[in-house]
């Protein structure tokens, strides 16, 4: 059987790349700077160590359109496809089932994603795909389903299909894994490793991981965990994630990595583990993750700067103490302050993520965000428009409080105007102070000259240029005026 997982053609409406792959929210970008889909690639290993015939086509990465994307499929001819989701692209991907179907009958097509998870029966409904994938194990659903529909196990569960009359049916709630270390690594030859990235990479040998999956917290806001996930939180060991580690390195010559994990910092002592095991084995890497301003102490950041770790991502988000509680950070300012300090103590670089717009906020709140992310001084950051996707706790208060401004429009939901109406503010005011918060931080005097005083090799020199290119297309010039 041949099986193709896809990244379906983007609608080409607008200039620029729509992120899908491995991301919790969904923008245009100006720049190439895709996330390397790690559970898809998974999926596509285990169907490839079972026997099966696997491919894989990132019809955005590839700029393939849709014309010569039905000629791969020709002249490809899969028995299965897979392909992700996400909000503001479901509507074209219900298009496009239709399209493949009556050009393709015979290809089983398949979809997976945390919108389709949160809203199955709608795809059901508008689309003609065959099958509908819930929950966040994409690898372990796709080896099910396909081993299923070869006769060898039995239909998985939190599956949803047609029946022979166009009945529609499913199979109950997604049963999420209990081992992750049962996977095999990923085998990076069949979803290419060097296509994927982020801009602030010092080694062009870089490559994504994941130790954990699934977030404790409860964010209003953010999709995966409770959408994909059910708010629980599953490890890998840190023997074999180190194990991983030492193998990518003797293969690829890896130098850097980036854990992709939701909250890597979150339980101190597997954080520690994976720093002691990387030391042990005497491996020089460096790598970088997503943390947490409130678990993270001095000897935990000393670990990880010994283990090699360069950066560390925090999600700041506001410096409004009310819009904190509100969305269910459960942090204070306090800790932002003293987490952002002991990083820069153990010279650990940080990239800071605020959003500001909320519907409740004010011109003030916003420029008091903007200039607290100032006075951090953060090596990088990002700001964005609050996007709130189906399912989440906030599209939910949205929806009660008549805040939506699109409704059910998903192809708004791309981050390039708000979804949600401010009590304040007009669109047109939240894009501008989104352009201005940007422009304070990267365009600031000081700001550049640190840069530019810590400048050692080449290697930071073209992370600078490439930082300056993704800050002016990559973020600023998609946003719309």
């Amino acid at each position: 059987m041949k099986v193709l997982f896809t990244y379906i053609p983007q609608p080409f409406s607008k200039k620029g790349y729509l992120l899908v792959s491995q991301n919790r929210f969904t923008k245009w970008r100006g720049t190439k700077e895709l996330i390397y889909p790690l559970i898809p690639a998974s999926g596509l290993t285990l169907l490839n160590l079972k026997g099966y015939e696997v491919y894989y086509l990132d019809c955005i990465f590839e700029e393939i359109d849709e014309k010569n994307f039905f000629e791969y499929i020709e002249n490809l001819k899969p028995d299965i496809i897979f392909t992700e989701t996400k909000t503001p692209i479901i509507k074209y991907h219900w298009i496009i089932s239709e399209k493949i179907k009556r050009k393709f009958p015979q290809i089983i097509t398949c979809i997976i994603g945390d919108h389709i998870t949160v809203l199955p029966e709608e795809t059901m409904k508008n689309s003609k795909f065959d099958f509908v994938l819930t929950g966040g194990d994409f690898d372990f659903y796709m080896l099910q389903l396909v081993q299923f529909l070869s006769g060898k196990e039995k239909i998985p569960s939190g599956l949803w299909y047609r029946e022979k009359n166009g009945k529609i049916k499913n199979t109950g709630k997604f049963i999420l894994i209990d081992n992750l270390d049962s996977l095999p690594f990923i085998n990076r030859e069949i979803v290419p490793w060097k296509n994927y990235h982020e801009a602030w990479r010092i080694s062009e040998n870089f490559m994504y991981l994941s130790g954990s999956r699934g977030c404790p917290y409860r964010c209003t806001f953010c999709s995966w965990p409770q959408m994909l996930f059910d708010n629980k939180i599953r490890y890998r060991s840190p023997e074999n994630i180190v194990n991983e580690i030492e193998f990518l390195v003797k293969k690829y010559k890896t130098e850097e990595f980036f854990f992709d994990d939701d909250t890597f910092t979150f339980n101190k002592k597997w954080c520690i583990e994976i720093c002691e095991e990387i030391i042990k084995r005497n491996l020089k890497i460096m790598w970088s993750c997503n943390g947490r301003v409130d678990n993270v102490d001095e000897f935990l950041l000393k670990k990880m700067k010994d283990a090699g770790c360069r950066l560390i991502k925090y999600g700041v988000e506001s410096y409004s103490q009310y819009t904190l509680n509100k969305i269910k950070k459960g942090y204070t300012i306090q800790q932002v302050k003293k987490a952002f300090s002991l990083t820069k103590k153990r010279k650990i670089l940080i990239h800071a993520t605020a959003m500001i717009g909320f519907p409740w906020e004010t011109r003030k709140d916003i420029l008091n965000t903007i200039g607290f992310i100032k006075s951090l001084k953060p090596d990088t950051c990002q700001f964005s428009i609050p996007i709130t996707y189906p399912g989440t706790e906030l599209f939910k208060e949205a929806e009660e409080k008549n805040w939506l401004k699109f409704n059910y429009n998903w192809e708004k939901y791309d981050m390039s105007l708000p979804t949600l109406k401010n009590l304040y503010l007009s669109d047109d005011k939240l894009v501008k102070l989104c352009k201005l918060a940007w422009g304070k931080i990267y365009l600031d005097p000081l700001f550049i000259l640190r840069k530019v005083l810590r400048i050692r090799t080449i290697s930071e020199v073209k992370w600078l240029i490439r930082g300056f290119i993704s800050f002016l297309f990559g973020h600023v010039k998609p946003i719309q005026k």
